[in-house]
C-alpha cells in the first residue's frame, strides 16, 4: 500500500494536539471550527482547520487553532459539517464532458432520451438545433444502439442542414448525420487508411449508416472546422465549475494532446483555472505508434506545462476498447512502454478485459526489467476483470489501479470489479468517474456505490430510476476506503501526494466541505450528503462558507 513520508510514532505523538505548518510566521486567512474534519492521516479527525494564502496552516482542536488568528482572520464556524480533503478524479474527458454541458444531452440523471422513442428524440435534436442557429456543427450526446440500423434518414430527419454529431454515453462511438459524412469525406468509397475503414459502419450495400466507431471517430475529428479559442476557454470553464460543484479539485483527462493543452493555458492566464488538471495524451480507441513527433510532442508538453495547476507527462494506452478493439502487438507496446518509462513518463493503461489487463501488466514489467523499478505508478484504469494468476501482479509491480463505482457490478452475469480482492492484494486502488462515460461525476454518490456494491444507477424518458440492487458480491470496500481511494491514494496515483490529498499543515489547501459525516450514516444513505463548499488553493470556487 502507499507509503507516508512521516512514520506511525510521530503521527501517534501528534494526536490531538496542533498541527502547525513548519515556519508559522503570520496569521491564518480562514479558521474553520467546529467541523468534522477528516484528514486522511494520523489522527484521522479534528475540530478545526487553519487556511493562510494558498496553504494549510494548522490542524487540530478549536482552541489551539484558534491561536493563528488574528484581527484581520475570517472564522467559520461549520455546525458540524464535514471537511475532506479535495478529491482526484484520475479519470476524466473534460472537453467532451464540457460539450455535453453546453450542448444538447439526452442522457443524465435525470433523463434519457434514446432513439426507441423516435419522434421524441428527432423532437429535442430538431428544437435544439432551431434555438442554436449560430452553431456550425451540432453536437449532441445520447444513448443509442452500436448499429442503430436506422440508417442516416433519423438524423437527417432532425437536422437537415448542417453537420450533427451525437456522442455517445461512452465515448466509443459517434452517430452523425449526412452533412457530417460530407464535411468528413465518407461516402460509399473506403477510406484510405484501413484501420479507419474497419471501424465505419456500413450496410449490406456498403454505405455508410452515419455510425463511427473506435478509431474512425478521429475521422470526423480530424474534419471538424476549428473552433475559436474564446469558444474552447468558455466551454472548458463549465466544465471544470461542474466538476468543482462535487468537490473535485484536481482531475487528469485522459483523451487530447498539445491543444487541449493550450486552452486550458489560455483559462489559466485569464484568471478562470479553478481545477488543476493533469492532460493526457491519447485518442479514443487509437494505437500510440513510434515516432519522433510522438516524443517531441510529449517532450514539448512536459517542458511547457509542469506546475501545481496545469501539468502534462502523461500517455494512455488503450490495451481494449469497448469491449475488445484496438489491441498492440506486444512487442510494439512493450517497447512504447519501456522507452516512455526511461524518458521518466507516467502511463495509463486502458484495460477492460482480462486479457487487456494481462497484456499492460506484461508491458510495465518488460519495462522494470529493462530500467529497474522506480517510483513511476503505472496505472491501468477499469480492470473490471482480472485473471486469478494476474491478481497478485498489481502490488508485485507496484501497478495503480483506478476504477469507476458507477460502472460496478454485473455485466451479463458475470462477476466484476474485484475492489476488495485488488487492495487486500496489496495494491493500491483509486476511484473516479471516467466523466462524461458516467453521469454525474459525483464522488460521494461514488462512495455509497463501491460500499453498497449497487448496480449502475440508469434513467429513462421520465426520470431517474434507482439505485439499483446490490450484486451481491463480497467485493465492496467501507466508505472510509473508498473515500481514501477518492483522495489520498488517488493523489499519490497522480504523483502529487506531497502536496494534496491529505489534510495537514504545509499542504496546498484543497479542501471540501459536507453537509454532513457521511461516514457515519448507514452505507445506503450515504448519497444524501452534499457537497456545501470546495475550495483549491485556499480559494472557495464552489458554494460558500
Amino acid at each position: 500500500m502507499v507509503q507516508y513520508a512521516m512514520g506511525a510514532l510521530k503521527r501517534a505523538m501528534l494526536a490531538g494536539a496542533l498541527m502547525l505548518a513548519p515556519g508559522l510566521a503570520q496569521a491564518s486567512d480562514l479558521v474553520l471550527i467546529n467541523g468534522k474534519i477528516y484528514t486522511a492521516v494520523a489522527p484521522k479527525w479534528a475540530e478545526a482547520i487553519a487556511v493562510s494564502g494558498e496553504r494549510i496552516e494548522a490542524v487540530g482542536s478549536n482552541a489551539d487553532v484558534l491561536k493563528t488568528r488574528n484581527a484581520t482572520t475570517r472564522v467559520v464556524d461549520l455546525h458540524g459539517q464535514m471537511v475532506i480533503p479535495g478529491v482526484t478524479d484520475n479519470h476524466t474527458h473534460i472537453w467532451f464532458g464540457s460539450l455535453a454541458l453546453t450542448h444538447l444531452n439526452l442522457a443524465t440523471e435525470k433523463e434519457s432520451i434514446t432513439p426507441d422513442h423516435r419522434a421524441l428524440y428527432i423532437a429535442r435534436i430538431r428544437a435544439y438545433a432551431a434555438a442554436h442557429r449560430d452553431q456550425p456543427i451540432v453536437f449532441a450526446r445520447s444513448e443509442f444502439p452500436h448499429n442503430p440500423g436506422l440508417g442516416l434518414a433519423m438524423l437527417d430527419e432532425a437536422v437537415p442542414d448542417r453537420p450533427l454529431v451525437i456522442h455517445h454515453v461512452d465515448e466509443h462511438w459517434l452517430w452523425v448525420n449526412s452533412r457530417a459524412l460530407a464535411l468528413a469525406g465518407i461516402g460509399d468509397q473506403p477510406l484510405p487508411d484501413p484501420v479507419e475503414e474497419k471501424y465505419i459502419e456500413r450496410d449490406a450495400q456498403g454505405h455508410p449508416t452515419g455510425v463511427l466507431d473506435e478509431a474512425a471517430q478521429e475521422v470526423m475529428e480530424r474534419h471538424l472546422p476549428p473552433m475559436p479559442m474564446d469558444e474552447q476557454v468558455r466551454i472548458l470553464k463549465a466544465g471544470e465549475r461542474y466538476l468543482n460543484s462535487f468537490g473535485i479539485t484536481s482531475a487528469v483527462v485522459l483523451t487530447g494532446g498539445l491543444d487541449d493543452l493550450r486552452a486550458l493555458d489560455a483559462l489559466r492566464r485569464r484568471g478562470e483555472l479553478t481545477l488543476r488538471v493533469r492532460q493526457g495524451f491519447g485518442q479514443v480507441a487509437v494505437n500510440h505508434h513510434w515516432s519522433e513527433k510522438f516524443f517531441a510532442d510529449l517532450e514539448t508538453a512536459r517542458s511547457n506545462w509542469h506546475d501545481d495547476w496545469l501539468s502534462a507527462n502523461l500517455v494512455k494506452f488503450f490495451m481494449d476498447g469497448d469491449p475488445t478493439p484496438p489491441l498492440y502487438q506486444a512487442q510494439d507496446y512493450n517497447a512504447l512502454v519501456t522507452e516512455l518509462d526511461r524518458r521518466g513518463i507516467y502511463m495509463v493503461s486502458h484495460a477492460l478485459t482480462a486479457v487487456g489487463v494481462q497484456m499492460a501488466l506484461d508491458g510495465y514489467q518488460a519495462a522494470q526489467a529493462k530500467n529497474g523499478q522506480h517510483d513511476a505508478r503505472m496505472r491501468i484504469t477499469h480492470a473490471e476483470y482480472v485473471n486469478a494468476a494476474d491478481m497478485p501482479r498489481f502490488a508485485q509491480l507496484h501497478v495503480v489501479v483506478s476504477t469507476q463505482p458507477a460502472f460496478c457490478c454485473l455485466y451479463d452475469g458475470v462477476p466484476d470489479n474485484p475492489w476488495r480482492t485488488i487492495r487486500d492484494s496489496g495494491a493500491t486502488l483509486v476511484f473516479d468517474s471516467d466523466w462524461p462515460c458516467s453521469w454525474p461525476p459525483n464522488p460521494i454518490e461514488g462512495i455509497a456505490e463501491a460500499a453498497n456494491r449497487w448496480i449502475y444507477r440508469k434513467a429513462d424518458e421520465h426520470g431517474y430510476i434507482g439505485p439499483l440492487k446490490p450484486d451481491g458480491s463480497p467485493e465492496a470496500v467501507t466508505p472510509e476506503q473508498a473515500l481514501i481511494a477518492y483522495t489520498r491514494d488517488a493523489a499519490y496515483a497522480n504523483h502529487t501526494d506531497d502536496k494534496l490529498g491529505t489534510l495537514e499543515p504545509g499542504k496546498l489547501a484543497d479542501l471540501v466541505v459536507v453537509s454532513e459525516n457521511f461516514l457515519d450514516l448507514p452505507k445506503e444513505r450515504i448519497g444524501s450528503a452534499r457537497v456545501v463548499a470546495t475550495m483549491v488553493g485556499g480559494k472557495v470556487v464552489f458554494g460558500g462558507i
